[in-house]
C-alpha cells in the first residue's frame, strides 16, 4: 500500500466499506455518471441515499441560547429537585 493510499486510510478510520454487486457494464456505467457529476463513486451513490437518510436536528435560537446561558454559568440554579418544580410554578403531584 503506497503512502497517499496509506495516510487516506489513516483519516478514514470512522468509515465503513459496502460492496455492491452488479456487472462489469453496470459498474462502467456507474462510474461515467459519477464522472460527469465530478464525484467519485461512493459520493455519487451516497447523494441519492442521503436524501432517505434520517435528518440531523439542529436546535432553534430558544434552545441555542439556552445552551449557551447554561455553559456561562447563566439561568436557574437549583440545589434540589423540589427546588426546581417550586421555581418552575409546577407541581409535580398534580
Amino acid at each position: 500500500m503506497g503512502a497517499q493510499s496509506h495516510a487516506r486510510h489513516q483519516h478514514n478510520h470512522d468509515k465503513a466499506k459496502v460492496t455492491i454487486d452488479c456487472t462489469v457494464d453496470e459498474r462502467a456505467y456507474i462510474k461515467m455518471l459519477a464522472a460527469k457529476a465530478h464525484m467519485n463513486l461512493s459520493e455519487f451513490i451516497l447523494s441519492y441515499l442521503r436524501k432517505d437518510f434520517p435528518q440531523e436536528r439542529k436546535p432553534n435560537k430558544v434552545t441555542l441560547d439556552a445552551m449557551r446561558e447554561s455553559k456561562e454559568g447563566k439561568g436557574i440554579k437549583c440545589d434540589s429537585i423540589e427546588d426546581f418544580w417550586e421555581k418552575m410554578g409546577m407541581n409535580p403531584n398534580a
